[in-house]
């Protein structure tokens, strides 16, 4: 097979700024943000799983996020009318998805609609830049740090972002703030080598603590947290983790256990535990333990007991230590709840690292995928260009040709390198002048459209080649193309045809346009679907899986953000999904909808049609796929018996990395490539899965059989030996059923005896799903022709090589 290993694509993903759990009162939910304004939703579910990323803009580096989940209610309780109404409306505080608010050096304090992924409210801070934001036990009250020195509230009760008041302005800005308990008092780290303790109902200062400063120079507070026994932990530009008595604001213990600024900390629920990082690259853990008082002598001479029992003391001591990054830790994010059980880092190495915060130091961590979990690549497999998606453009390159191979594929080395007669070129490069990140993109079959969309907006472009100016590209952007009426769009996509765009818009529409028109500027709009929107959906017949009819649909009114979309190779079936695992299947022909599948377990990862039949491929979080027969309305005879976490091979279901995305083989038309971040695994559906337990590693079993072979041929050179030791001359290779003679020398004469051998040699393990982990980290796999593989990479010393220089403090003798 041909592979074509496209590591000129240019992305470099974002530094992470801020980590957040949702409050343990709504569903496990942690929010990541990014310098560029990205702001990633992850599900903890499903060894962690990306639900949604809320584009960014220029200028709107997120440098602080705040979760809250208001379950108290606001009104006095002669407001309701009976005791009934007023625990209805509990239970529907409780039942509504918790809010999403972020801040940073835009001075702009945003709430997010997490379905649109649009900003649902905005307020200026009123002080310059944000530099940290924390909302108060109560959830009703949001407090943000300024660069002015101020720290202002904001109301957020009963879904409102209104401003209230601001506290008493200090001479340095406003780092790190935390609130208490009880939210009575609250404490902030500034940039003057100062912790302040603040009361919150008058705004103004009770208390002030001072961290070491050097050089008469400004020690900087990065971070503070307020323990659950009142006691507060900070730190700072000097390394130090300083723990104060909340109460008195004495320092109770200072380690200088970092090397350079602790950039973030993370408690314990509890109290008895403490997590802190920063530019030194360690994470080191504090706990809060149990020892032996320090002796002390009286005047009799005695030392200091109690009733003949040692004295105890509680001190925090360094627990432990890890180094996960190469980079800055710039946020660190801790939930300790069964379900979860996580404490997340991250920073200017651009990657998640994620390990069992009850088992910190000792279990070894798992690093998240840097790559995009959607797709940001296009395929135009018949012009063989490849598009990639950037922030605020595009970029398009040629494929490059390989000269024949004298030999067939079959017979080459894996991995043998095949000479360039034509490199891969860029053809065309567009950017856009807009303040938002892009969501979307696509390439049409033909090479002669290109889609872009923002929140916002959909726009649309012609390529083509220029009359006057052979080899040269002309792009006209199409003005009278209509978009969405005014919205933009979280997916797009062409039919194979290139007559047609698809277009799932922010309010979770499904737009069809008619391209085919363009000469005469004519973009109609041929078909708007709202099963998403859970209108239309109990219209049509659903899909059909176990044999019944059921009419399965998805929830009424239930709005949510369309995450993967798909047409058939013939144009005639469109297929999408949304993160309600709601998947509906269009009929483009009639333009009406044809059915509904039934949701799953977990949640969907990808949509793709077989090129040579109407079946489509759904891969899941829980790295089991599905085949459905769109025309017959049930699943595929293969995925009937095959498709579940039961049949599974166990290798393929423990990858920790989900499947992004299937390939198909023009050459082998009944097989797939499912692959991953980290992998790539050849599945032939004329089998069976195999054996569960197989080893499913191509390189690995490679070794494994290799030392079997040398096993077994040892063992019947040893077999020979005693052969040969009891005068029993050597038996000639037999085939399976075949007869020999053998003949026996002994003291009474010679002994003929014929023997028949069954003997096949060991039983071999049957295997279907076929692994190789050659080419990572994988942004896109597709086929662009027979045994012609595109393979997108993003390698991580790519990325290192555009990051600043990591701390570094030489040691004695290096």
């Amino acid at each position: 097979m041909e592979v074509h290993r496209a590591r000129f694509v240019d992305f470099i993903p974002s530094a992470i700024n801020a980590l957040a759990f949702a409050p343990n009162t709504a569903r496990p939910v942690m929010a990541c943000g990014r310098a560029n304004g990205d702001i990633e939703v992850w599900n903890p579910k499903n060894e962690w799983t990306l639900e949604k990323v809320i584009p960014g803009g220029k200028n709107t580096s997120v440098e602080a996020l705040a979760w809250a989940h208001q379950t108290t209610l606001t009104e006095e309780d002669d407001f309701w009318d009976s005791e009934k109404e007023k625990q209805a409306a509990i239970k529907k505080l409780v039942k509504t998805p918790p809010r999403l608010f972020s801040a940073g050096l835009n001075a702009v304090v945003t709430e997010w609609d997490l379905t649109t992924l649009k900003p649902k409210r905005a307020v200026d801070s009123h002080g310059g830049a944000v530099w940290c934001m924390a909302v108060n036990h109560a959830n009703t009250i949001l407090a943000v740090g300024c660069e002015d020195g101020c720290v202002r509230l904001f109301d957020i009760a009963d879904g409102e972002l209104a401003f209230i008041r601001s506290f008493d302005k200090q001479k340095t800005r406003i780092l790190s703030l935390a609130w208490s308990q009880d939210d009575s008092i609250m404490i902030t780290g500034s940039a003057n080598s100062s912790i302040y303790k603040w009361t919150v109902e008058l705004g103004r200062v009770v208390s002030r603590m001072t961290v070491d400063r050097v050089s008469g120079e400004d020690t900087l507070v990065w971070s503070v947290k307020f323990l659950a026994n009142g006691n507060i932990v900070s730190g700072d530009s000097l390394g130090h983790v300083k723990f104060w008595d909340g109460a008195t604001t004495t320092m109770i213990q200072s380690f200088n256990s970092h090397g350079a600024d602790v950039l973030c900390l993370a408690a314990g629920r509890d109290g008895n535990t403490v997590f802190s990082s920063g530019v030194d690259r360690k994470c080191n853990q504090y706990r809060l333990v149990d020892q032996p008082a320090p002796k002390k002598t009286g005047k009799n001479g005695k030392n200091g007991t109690i009733n003949g029992k040692t004295e105890m003391v509680t001190k925090w001591v360094l627990a432990g230590s890890r180094r996960f990054h190469s980079h800055d830790v710039r946020a660190l994010a801790l939930d300790e709840s069964r379900s979860v059980d996580a404490l997340v880092s991250g920073g200017v190495d651009v990657s998640m690292v994620v390990c069992p915060a009850a088992q910190f130091p000792d279990i070894n961590q798992r690093r998240l995928p840097y790559v995009p979990q959607r797709p940001i690549v296009s395929l135009s497999k018949s012009k063989r260009l490849v598009m990639c998606r950037q922030e605020h453009g595009v970029k398009v390159w040629r494929l490059g040709k390989s000269a024949s191979p004298v030999q067939p594929f079959s017979e080459l080395e894996i991995g043998a390198h095949m000479d360039l007669i034509e490199p891969q070129q860029a053809i065309l490069e567009m950017n856009f002048k807009t303040d938002r990140n892009l969501t979307a993109s696509a390439l049409s079959e033909d090479g002669h459209w290109i889609a872009v969309a923002d929140i916002e907006e959909v726009k649309l472009f012609r390529v083509d080649e220029s009359e006057s100016h052979p080899g040269q590209l002309t792009v006209k952007k199409q003005k009278s193309f209509p978009g969405v009426r005014g919205t933009g769009a979280h997916y797009l996509t062409f039919s194979p045809d290139s007559a047609r765009l698809v277009v799932a818009s922010t309010d979770s529409h499904v737009v069809v346009v008619d391209i085919a028109q363009w000469e005469m500027g004519t973009f109609d709009i041929l078909r708007k679907f709202g099963q998403h929107r859970g209108a239309g959906g109990k219209q049509a017949e659903s899909m059909d899986v176990d044999g019944d009819d059921e009419d399965i649909v998805g929830g009424e009114g239930q709005i949510e953000t369309i995450v993967a979309m798909a047409v058939s190779a013939d144009g005639q079936w469109l297929a999408t999904g949304d993160l309600r695992n709601r998947i509906f299947v269009f009929n483009l022909d009639t333009l009406q909808h044809h059915a509904t599948l039934p949701t799953f377990d977990a949640p969907l990862t990808g949509l793709q049609f077989h090129p040579y039949s109407p079946t489509l491929v759904i891969p899941t979080a829980s790295n089991v796929f599905y085949l459905f027969n769109v025309e017959s309305r049930r699943l595929t005879d293969w995925s009937r018996e095959y498709s579940s976490d039961k049949n599974f091979p166990t290798k393929f279901l423990g990858l920790k990395d989900k499947i992004q995305g299937i390939a198909f083989n023009p050459a082998r038309r009944n097989t797939l490539l499912v692959w991953g971040a980290n992998y790539l695994c050849h599945v032939d559906l004329d089998q069976g899965v195999g054996d569960r337990n197989a080893i499913l590693n191509v390189g690995k079993r490679k070794r494994v059989d290799r030392a079997q072979d040398e096993i077994r041929k040892q063992q019947r050179e040893r077999r020979m030996k005693k052969y040969a030791a009891l005068g029993i001359l050597p038996m000639p290779e037999l085939e399976a059923g075949g007869k020999a003679v053998v003949v026996l020398e002994g003291k009474k004469g010679r002994k003929v005896l014929t023997t028949t051998t069954n003997h096949v040699g060991e039983k071999e393990e049957e295997f279907n799903f076929q692994l190789l982990h050659k080419f990572q980290p994988l942004m896109f796999v597709d086929f662009v022709g027979d045994n012609s593989l595109v393979v997108v990479e993003l390698p991580f010393i790519k990325i290192l090589s555009s990051l600043p220089p990591s701390y570094y403090r030489a040691s004695y003798g290096t």
